[in-house]
């Protein structure tokens, strides 16, 4: 029957790159996940692999991000397209930056498929593992990162396994501008969790180097310094950070407790006070003081924040009671030890 002729032709004009039109290839919708396609562009399809690479380039610029990621995925399906793993590296991105991590890391490993020393790649795989706990796995990536990037610039040097790396290792690899400052800083966090911090700190240089007003970075070096003792060089870093970024949570927090570290413990509760109500920027500072050792010094800020707040500040009273057992526990050491 002729109405369902026609009916066949439609769906055949409403698929993506319906068998009977050999101009279009067939688009895997598999790492798609947006609102429906055919409410994304009335355009004709693009005929190359660069066109569909720039109309998502365009469409992520305005903002489209459910159309970019299509025009992305369109640009995969093209024979002979050139520029497939850093098609795939763009899809990652947005489904990263969206919270699905299962197709953004599907995404890179197709792109690691395609160029196995893809710097970007390697780098956000790193990043993805690392944030998710697969912490072994993530410093592998970001070590590959690294390395890539050297054969990109022509250097030999390369780090090896884990444990093996030295200062010196790390001082001696070539940077530029576009070199992966995210996957040094991670390399950076996952070996000051170790304590390593003097290494970590040769890790946070070179990103610092790539981008100098990288605040997380400032933070990052800072702390390391600050868990390594050194609290000048640490509150030089953390200030720093605050002037780029003056409101910063992370690098008020890290600044208050470089103050406590250096004994200021009033500049320490003018900083919490900056973000937080009295009682809480007072039990944060009796509370850290426990955690250096002093419970006798922490008892009075543990008290005020109580009397701030008497009725429901649950929190401060616990501090309290655990300074207090503490403060008794050394009473009785001291008394035996005479």
């Amino acid at each position: 029957m002729k109405w369902k002729a026609t009916i066949a032709t439609l769906l055949c004009l409403s698929l993506i790159g319906c068998a009977s039109d050999p101009k279009q290839p067939q688009v895997d919708t598999a790492l798609y996940d947006g609102r429906p396609i055919d409410t994304l562009s009335l355009q004709e399809p693009p005929v190359t692999e660069k066109e569909a690479i720039t109309r998502g380039d365009l469409a992520l610029s305005q903002n489209n991000v459910d159309l970019a990621l299509y025009e992305y995925i369109r640009s995969l399906s093209f024979e002979n397209a050139q520029f497939r793993d850093k098609s795939l590296f763009n899809i990652g991105r947005i489904h990263q930056s969206r919270g699905n991590l299962a197709l953004a890391e599907k995404a890179y490993l197709l792109g690691l498929k395609e160029n196995p020393n893809n710097v970007q790649v390697l780098e956000q795989l790193g990043v993805l593992y690392s944030t998710s706990g697969q912490t072994d796995t993530g410093f592998s990536y970001l070590l590959r990162s690294v390395n890539s990037d050297q054969l990109r610039l022509n250097s030999t040097h390369q780090l090896s396994n884990e444990e093996s790396i030295t200062e010196a290792d790390v001082e001696k690899l070539v940077i530029d501008a576009s070199s992966p400052a995210n996957a040094y800083m991670g390399l950076g966090i996952l070996t000051d969790v170790k304590a390593k911090h003097e290494l970590a700190q040769e890790f946070y240089n070179k990103a610092l180097t790539i981008k100098p007003k990288s605040v997380k970075a400032l933070i990052n070096v800072g702390y390391s310094y600050y868990m390594s003792g050194d609290y000048m060089t640490a509150q030089r870093f953390t200030l720093t950070a605050l002037d780029i970024a003056p409101s910063n949570e992370k690098a008020l927090n890290n600044l208050a407790l470089i103050y406590l570290g250096k004994g200021e413990t009033k500049r320490a509760v003018n900083v919490f006070m900056r973000q937080m109500d009295a009682a809480e920027a007072l039990n944060n500072v009796g509370y850290f003081l426990i955690l250096h050792g002093k419970p006798d010094q922490a008892i009075p800020y543990l008290e005020q924040a109580i009397d701030k707040k008497p009725t429901y500040y649950k929190v401060a009273n616990e501090n309290l009671e655990r300074a207090l057992a503490e403060v008794r526990e050394k009473s009785r050491n001291s008394e035996q030890q005479q």
